[in-house]
């Protein structure tokens, strides 16, 4: 049992790869948090459900590579902890 964060999105309201979400079966738990290149805090969740839209406050952001940080507890109990980019495209 795995998690999947997509790598690269294009919130352009296009219906196509517009958020990014945390993908996984099995998830019980989750913190998802994602700062921009100067370690500000842009989004976080603890919503298993919740999608990233490339937003902060409701305001866009710029094309660019965001760092994400996640834990995960699955429903069997297991922790699983990944980092990462995410690169916005406009």
């Amino acid at each position: 049992v795995d998690i999947f964060i997509p790598t690269i999105f294009s919130p352009n309201n296009d219906g196509n790869n517009d958020i990014v979400c945390v993908f996984g079966s099995c998830i019980s738990t989750l913190n998802f948090e994602v700062f921009n290149r100067w370690g500000e805090k842009v989004f976080e969740t603890t919503d298993p459900e919740a999608c990233w839209d490339g937003t902060q406050n409701n305001k866009e952001l710029n094309s660019g590579v965001y760092v994400y940080k996640v834990v995960v507890l699955l429903n069997d109990g297991n922790e699983i902890i990944k980092s990462g980019n995410i690169t916005l495209v406009k």
